[in-house]
């Protein structure tokens, strides 16, 4: 199993309940669309496949293919043009999730995880976690 998130490109309703219904629509129309991943999401993704190489970077014989994050690939397949989803493997989503969320709001991308239910919009303040005061390094 995997952890997904949405990564959303069109204008959704401010209320979260309206803004999930929403989503789920925007999800069939994203099953259909057969069209070019939007620019931004072309961004995205080589934002994260720098860091993290997509599955399909790997030789099948590669043994750091089973040290990647994602769960499926390729990657770029999963992204159309109003949305896109990840597939992250649980193990690593604690480690990803701020690094994507980070990226995605650089780039005017609404985030949706639909596993804690929340929605960030561009503007959220993504908090930074502080160093214990005694750890100065």
């Amino acid at each position: 199993m995997s952890f997904t998130v949405d990564l959303i490109l069109t204008e959704i309703p401010e209320n979260d309940k309206e803004a999930w219904g929403f989503i789920e629509n925007l999800r069939e129309e994203y099953y259909e669309d057969k069209s070019k991943p939007h620019e931004r999401l072309v961004e995205l993704h080589k934002r994260l496949t720098d860091k993290y190489p997509c599955l399909c970077d790997y030789d099948d014989d590669d043994p750091e293919m089973d040290n990647s994050p994602w769960a499926d690939g390729p990657m770029i397949g999963n992204f159309a043009s109003k949305m896109g989803m990840l597939a992250i493997l649980y193990s690593r989503a604690d480690e990803l999730f701020p690094f994507i969320l980070q990226n995605a709001l650089e780039l005017d991308i609404i985030l949706a995880d639909g596993q804690d239910e929340k929605i960030y919009r561009p503007g959220y303040k993504i908090e930074q976690k502080k160093k214990p005061w005694w750890k100065i390094w």
